[in-house]
């Protein structure tokens, strides 16, 4: 189980009101918990359980008053859905505050806090986040607010694992993203304010406004700002960012996510052709693909399951997927009935949920279902990211034919990796383990 969540912060007037705001705009990345802490001085923190909205109402956040803040919302991973988990963390240690904000997780998170224990050090969460301030108090042995953001940078880079971070100190913010660039982050700069944020589409209009490189920290203080690459080793990004996690009006590693999604369905679309009358999306992260696949087949597209917008995506739902997938989906079937279609979706993890969407479909007594899959067979579990705990949970790992029939489709194909690095211009920089089960592409 890892962390997957997503972070905003910055230097900005009234800073808890803009995080609220970008918190609302990540809120894609964690629906589990959200939480926000602020520096005027002295570092508060609110968070709870359930959508921003609900975690963190209005009536509260605007009592929070400072220009220095960082947020967090939480798909629960590493540490599960105790509300204790929830971020930011915050830490007093020798009468000085620092809190936390983690995007991603650690490698041998279970060994390194048995390792902890061991030392006579007590864990308050369940979470891999608190391995970074047990890491950072025992190297530096004073209070926070004495710190040197790069001896912090090269402590944490010590550590194996997938993490952009955000620091709130009294009177800072620091920033750093792990050498392999697991995770994006990035900055905007306008005028004397300084925002963070997991994507670029959650911040406001206008200012600079650039992606932290790997191995890199930023610093932000009303004095100025900082921002340095201090180490250099192989990039592993997440390739899953494109393919699901992030929105599709965001730049990730470098290019624009709706872009390669649409690419990745036209690739499928030639790699795996087939007669239909109508493509159907599987909303929202596979309206893109579907798009793609569409365009390339020259078949019509027709959105016919149609997404309820306040249910939260299956994927990072804690509950029961088969009752989410009920609640989130409807049919036009009228569009559907007598159609040969072809349902297109971005990836097939477990096949639970995808399993549910066909046997929706069928309800609408269409002539056939092909399903086609905008990214490769998922068959290697994921250390450093994405909810994929254990390789016996992987439909992907039976082979396709196992898939066809557990569907219960008339056809089945996914992009090829090869395909797919094509469309990534090479998969040198990006992680593959969960298709591969090698890290390189």
């Amino acid at each position: 189980m890892k962390e997957k969540c997503g972070l905003y912060g910055g230097l900005f007037p009234d800073a808890a009101i803009e995080i609220r705001r970008g918190l609302f705009a990540l809120q894609h990345r964690g629906q589990e918990s959200a939480g926000i802490s602020i520096s005027n001085g002295r570092i508060t923190t609110i968070k709870g359980t359930g959508l921003v909205r609900e975690a963190l109402p209005v009536s509260e956040v605007s009592k929070m008053k400072g220009d220095l803040g960082i947020g967090h919302v939480r798909y629960s991973t590493t540490g599960g859905t105790d509300p204790i988990n929830a971020q930011p963390i915050e830490l007093e240690y020798m009468d000085s505050k620092v809190s936390i904000a983690h995007n991603g997780n650690l490698e041998n998170s279970y060994n390194s806090r048995k390792q902890l224990e061991r030392k006579g050090k007590i864990l308050l969460t369940d979470s891999d986040t608190e391995i970074f301030l047990h890491e950072l108090v025992e190297y530096f042995k004073s209070p926070p607010n004495e710190w040197d953001p790069y001896k912090m940078a090269y402590t944490i880079f010590r550590i194996e694992g997938a993490y952009s971070l955000l620091f709130l100190f009294e009177n800072m913010i620091v920033a750093i993203r792990d050498p392999h660039g697991y995770r994006p982050l990035w900055i905007r700069r306008k005028d004397n304010t300084t925002l963070f944020a997991s994507e670029d589409s959650a911040f406001p209009e206008g200012g600079e406004r650039f992606e932290m490189v790997p191995g890199s920290v930023a610093i932000a203080t009303k004095e100025g700002f900082e921002y340095k690459k201090l180490v250099n080793k192989r990039p592993y990004q997440c390739v899953f960012e494109y393919i699901y996690f992030a929105r599709p009006d965001s730049t990730i590693f470098g290019q624009n996510v709706h872009n390669i999604r649409g690419k990745m369905g036209m690739q499928c679309a030639i790699e795996n052709p087939v007669d239909a009358d109508i493509v159907i999306p599987v909303m929202d992260s596979g309206l893109s693909a579907a798009v793609g696949f569409s365009r390339q087949a020259k078949i019509p597209i027709e959105p016919a399951l149609v997404r309820n917008p306040w249910v939260g995506r299956t994927f990072i739902e804690p509950s029961s997927r088969s009752r989410a997938v009920a609640e989130k989906l409807s049919l036009v079937k009228s569009s559907i009935k007598g159609k040969r279609v072809v349902l297109v979706d971005d990836s097939i993890v477990r096949g639970t949920t995808s399993r549910k969407i066909v046997e929706l479909v069928k309800k609408a007594e269409p002539r056939k279902i092909h399903f086609r899959v905008a990214s490769p067979p998922v068959t290697h579990e994921c250390f450093w990211g994405i909810d994929i705990a254990f390789r016996d949970q992987l439909i992907a790992r039976e082979g396709i034919e196992r898939v066809k029939k557990y569907l219960s489709v008339d056809s089945l194909g996914y992009l090829s990796t090869e395909g797919m690095c094509k469309i990534l211009g090479g998969c040198n920089t990006f992680c593959l383990h969960c298709f591969t089960g090698r890290r390189e592409g």
